[in-house]
């Protein structure tokens, strides 16, 4: 499996699972790759994204999701040589967010479910399809206890990935409930999704699991 991705709401713990799968790698001499997702200072669609996560057209719920989707969509096109270089030079490449985040946010947003569906498929067929961009071989949902995702978006996030906020909140995290509806999202294309697997952080108790843990079980789908 060279190409992963790692999902997550925000605040769930990619970064270090990412940080954790990398030194993984390099103690095994393997070559790969990076790409976070969305590239907020890549040229047109990552300068669209950032206006749009800073709330600069509006709140939420005032970009219709077909419109925030192909931004979205765009910034992975733009990507996709990229990505498809490293796998031919043999890297493995770790993609911090992919499709299934953008099926999980914006169809989040739709209550309907006969819309969200067709918004999904939609979706598939604008980036698979449409772009033709790479598939994964393999994408993780990191499903962390709700009350763990609520006490790091109470807090105020900082560093350099936070940079294209300008000091703003995105949007993306002004409400738990949109987060809720975005993690049933996630949960539901797992079900049908069979190279989208759920890793259960929880550690039985409505807390954590050590990132140690997690990240054994992450190595166990990997089977690298």
């Amino acid at each position: 499996m060279r190409f992963i991705v790692i999902e997550g709401l925000d605040g769930s713990g990619k970064s270090t699972q990412i940080k954790l799968l990398s030194n993984y790698l390099e103690r095994r001499d393997y070559l790969y790759k990076y790409l976070h997702f969305p590239r907020t200072e890549s040229p047109v669609y990552g300068e669209l994204i950032a206006r749009f996560l800073r709330g600069d057209f509006g709140k939420l719920e005032a970009v219709h999701p077909y419109l925030v989707a192909l931004i979205y969509a765009g910034d992975r096109n733009d990507a996709k040589e990229l990505i498809n270089g490293w796998l031919r030079d043999d890297h493995y490449v770790i993609a911090d967010r992919y499709v299934n985040s953008n099926i999980a946010f914006q169809c989040a947003k739709l209550g309907n479910k006969r819309e969200r569906e067709e918004l999904k498929n939609w979706i598939l067929h604008l980036e698979y399809d449409y772009h033709k961009i790479p598939q994964p071989d393999i994408s993780l949902f990191l499903d962390v206890p709700f009350n763990f995702t609520e006490k790091k978006l109470t807090v105020k996030r900082t560093g350099d990935d936070r940079r294209y906020l300008n000091g703003q909140m995105d949007i993306h995290e002004q409400s738990l409930e949109f987060q809720k509806r975005v993690r049933d999202m996630y949960l539901e294309i797992t079900q049908s999704d069979p190279k989208f697997i759920r890793i259960d952080c929880n550690n039985g108790a409505d807390g954590i699991l050590p990132q140690e843990e997690i990240f054994e079980r992450i190595i166990d789908q990997l089977k690298i």
